[in-house]
């Protein structure tokens, strides 16, 4: 339908969802293939009594915190109301910093799935297990003690130090000792690369993709990515994973399109996001002194944005520009056509009106069924034949020009003639 068309340069202010990811660099195909996952423990097994042992008085996944005791000890690791903070290492990396907040309800269960999801460890699927056990934190009812088996490779590779968990009980932080035995280290050729994208509101999400070489045969060299994220509203910040493979040139040979999701519940925003991820840049072809080295090629997404300015172009289309790059069709110039041009009366300063031998008008955007284009920011073209006017204009100057010196040289002879005469 026919509107107003208003442009409001200055207050229109709009953001996009991120939609497309494309990932360039290189990976290195020739690298050790990742073998392992971090496996740590902690030094003492729990009792879920005081001052007992965990073989006679044994604790559980549905032990409760405020009742969780090393074993000979008489003193809770936890009391109600602690605030946990967490704050392991990964690659070399420290994650950012995640609580939880303890009650007499929180059990050891609990505690595991919050390092797991701080963590961001990834299992199931085709996520390689390491001695038939799924990666992630767990409680071994058997020995008594936590274990963490982290994802193969060794950007990946985990740290657990006395430090990395502190509660905060309204006095201050206080470090928990609760050390842990390392006794495998991630391997394998990865790399950890960091980009940003954007939700529906325009808020930036960071995310971490890590690659990790998980496969090798004469044909097929097979990568594994890593995606994890804290901005993602689930208390995991592990989001996806998935497998790029490639032939024996380099070329991607399988898995270079994929998808995942983001969850942004309690933003305000679109939730989840559904992003696709393109690795068809990436090739499997580096050196040993690059290695593998994974960077953000292009996203579709952007910031909050103000229009700034807009063009029309020879459809009528008007496309409005944003400060932050965005280009968004803001409306539509539309043209009428007549079945009788020539039965439109004159309204004055170069405008018609429909007649009743016009014919009512039908309406088409420029360029279509036979009507013209638009030219934006052109005077419009008048009715005159320019170039056979410049060709008059000549020719009359030059007549002139003659007409002139005949005068000129009349005018001398007289005065010659009225001289002689004297």
């Amino acid at each position: 339908e026919l509107s107003t068309i208003t442009i409001p340069i200055g207050d229109l202010n709009v953001a996009q969802q991120t939609g497309d990811v494309s990932i360039g660099g290189a990976l290195l195909s020739v690298g050790n293939v990742a073998t392992q996952g971090t496996f740590l423990s902690s030094q003492s097994p729990f009792t879920d009594t005081a001052g007992s042992n965990f073989a006679t008085d044994p604790a559980s996944t549905a032990t409760t915190l405020v009742s969780l005791f090393e074993d000979g000890s008489s003193t809770a690791l936890f009391s109600d109301g602690d605030v946990v903070s967490f704050s392991p290492r990964k690659g070399g990396r420290v994650l950012e910093t995640q609580t939880l907040t303890v009650t007499t309800a929180t059990t050891l269960g609990d505690f595991t799935t919050f390092m797991d999801n701080v963590l961001g460890i990834q299992s199931g699927g085709d996520v390689p297990q390491d001695s038939g056990v799924d990666p992630g934190v767990r409680f071994n009812t058997t020995t008594g003690k936590i274990e963490v088996q982290g994802n193969r490779g060794s950007a990946n590779d985990i740290s657990l130090t006395v430090g990395d968990i502190t509660v905060n009980n309204g006095l201050g932080d206080t470090t928990i000792n609760l050390p842990f035995d390392k006794t495998l280290t991630a391997d394998g050729e990865s790399s950890v690369t960091e980009f940003i994208v954007f939700d529906s509101l325009g808020q930036s999400v960071d995310l971490r993709l890590t690659s990790v070489l998980e496969s090798r045969n004469s044909s097929l060299t097979t990568f594994r990515y890593y995606l994890e994220s804290e901005g993602d509203s689930d208390a995991a910040v592990a989001v996806s994973n998935g497998a790029i493979s490639f032939d024996n040139t380099g070329k991607i040979a399988d898995g270079a399109i994929q998808q995942f999701s983001l969850d942004r519940l309690g933003t305000g925003a679109v939730s989840p996001m559904q992003i696709q991820i393109d690795f068809g840049k990436v090739s499997g072809i580096s050196s040993n002194a690059s290695g593998s080295n994974l960077t953000l090629s292009s996203q579709d997404g952007s910031d909050p944005g103000t229009l700034s300015n807009f063009v029309i172009d020879s459809q009528g289309l008007i496309n409005g520009v944003f400060d932050n790059g965005i280009i968004r069709t803001l409306g539509q110039v539309v043209l009428a056509r007549f079945s009788n041009p020539q039965g439109l009366l004159a309204n004055g300063s170069t405008t018609y009106q429909e007649g009743v031998a016009s014919g009512p008008p039908f309406i088409v955007t420029p360029g279509s069924f036979g009507s013209g284009t638009i030219r934006s920011g052109a005077i419009e073209l008048s009715n005159t034949d320019i170039g056979r006017s410049l060709v008059d204009l000549i020719v009359s100057s030059t007549n002139y020009r003659g007409n002139a010196r005949v005068i000129d040289s009349v005018n001398q002879l007289i005065d010659e003639l009225l001289v002689l005469g004297r």
